[in-house]
């Protein structure tokens, strides 16, 4: 009986302890992403935005006149001053230009002096060297640099979209601005397509929206997407559509929207505050799908080619004759032509089948009847 009841107390020991331990691991791996913001914000700015890597966390302050602020901290969370280098690669409409990162060691933290950002994205690549290992990455920064990527971030959140939230396609919903977009992408052929929803979630007129996508996949990439112009069944401007070339769903997909003179960006699933994952575990965008788009198109040309390529015969009088045809004539290639001055042509079938019909003509005793049987 002793045995029992001790056992019994150290179950329940147990037990009490286990969630506790959970309790507690959860608050501590929330609060190491926590910290290590913190820690970039007050050594680069406020707003920094960070990229979590295999080995550790790169904190980005690109400001919007091209100045640029990194630090590095390690998996520890601790900064890492020493053995620090780097290069960014930025992309713009005048090309692409190489800056340095170089160590301020006052200021304990690395330094560039880039381009004035003028496009709604721009490309900058980044390859650092840490201890002698290189971390690499991409980033699609807005005219207001990374400052305005995160306020941006602060203000979606705000609105309290639910989490998996679908749109009226199947396609990914994400507040940017003021605007509710669904984004979708045709996994086999890569066409893109963004839709503007008004609160209900229901799809509007795109309007004056111009919408740039910037894409980390197998490659980076810069898509501005266009207005649909009019086709059977859609109406010009229903949603904006471009091309990806993408093999599996993106690392990272950058929305950014210029409406009315007003601008917005949204990083999809980036949250303010917290660091984006970008290693080879990091979880994917998923926006690519299975679409019926290509069997509508294919089907809609097959229907104007039939349209094209229906045959039918008329039966045409000479001059001074009257014809009266109502019945439709098929007629099955090949295709015969007869057009005797005056003759009775009986023609059978299976050369052509005419389902009953009714002609009638007249003409003047001194006419010549002519009938002249063709396809078109």
């Amino acid at each position: 009986m002793k045995i029992t009841k001790l056992s019994g107390v150290f179950a329940l020991l147990l037990i009490a302890a286990a969630p506790a331990c959970g309790k507690d691991e959860q608050p501590a791996e929330a609060s190491a992403t926590v910290e290590a913001t913190a820690t970039a914000e007050s050594t680069i700015g406020e707003g920094a935005y960070v990229e979590e890597h295999e080995s550790g966390k790169a904190a980005f302050n690109v400001a919007a006149d091209g100045n640029v602020k990194a630090a590095v901290t390690g998996p520890d969370g601790k900064p890492i001053r020493e053995d620090v280098s780097g290069t960014l690669l930025w992309k713009d409409a005048s090309g692409e230009k190489s800056v340095p990162l170089t160590f301020d060691a006052k200021a304990g933290v690395l330094v560039a002096a880039g381009p004035k950002l003028d496009a709604d994205l721009t490309e900058i690549g980044y390859t650092l060297s840490v201890a002698g290992k290189p971390w690499s990455g991409t980033l699609h920064v807005p005219a207001g640099g990374t400052a305005e990527l995160y306020a941006n971030a602060k203000g979606a959140a705000d609105l309290g979209l639910p989490e998996g939230k679908l749109g009226p396609h199947g396609g990914r919903i994400e507040i940017v601005g003021d605007d509710r977009l669904e984004l979708l992408v045709d996994e086999v052929t890569g066409e893109v397509r963004v839709f503007a929803l008004d609160v209900d979630l229901k799809p509007i007129d795109i309007g004056e929206r111009k919408v740039t996508l910037g894409v980390v996949a197998e490659a980076p990439q810069v898509v501005v997407l266009a207005p649909v112009a009019a086709t059977a069944g859609v109406a010009a401007g229903a949603y904006l559509t471009g091309k990806l070339a993408l093999a599996a769903d993106p690392l990272k997909v950058t929305i950014a929207v210029r409406n009315a003179g007003r601008s917005a960006v949204a990083l999809c699933g980036y949250r303010a505050g917290a660091a984006f994952a970008v290693h080879a575990r990091a979880p994917r965008v998923k926006v690519r799908m299975k679409t019926d788009w290509h069997a509508h198109a294919h089907a809609h040309a097959d229907l104007k080619a039939k349209a094209d390529l229906d045959p039918k015969v008329h039966v045409h009088t000479g001059a001074g004759a009257k014809a009266n045809a109502k019945a439709h004539v098929n007629v099955k290639a090949p295709s015969v032509r007869v057009t005797p001055p005056s003759v009775n042509v009986k023609i059978k079938a299976p050369s052509i089948s005419i389902p009953k019909p009714s002609f009638k003509a007249s003409a003047s005793a001194r006419a010549s009847a002519g009938a002249k049987v063709g396809t078109h």
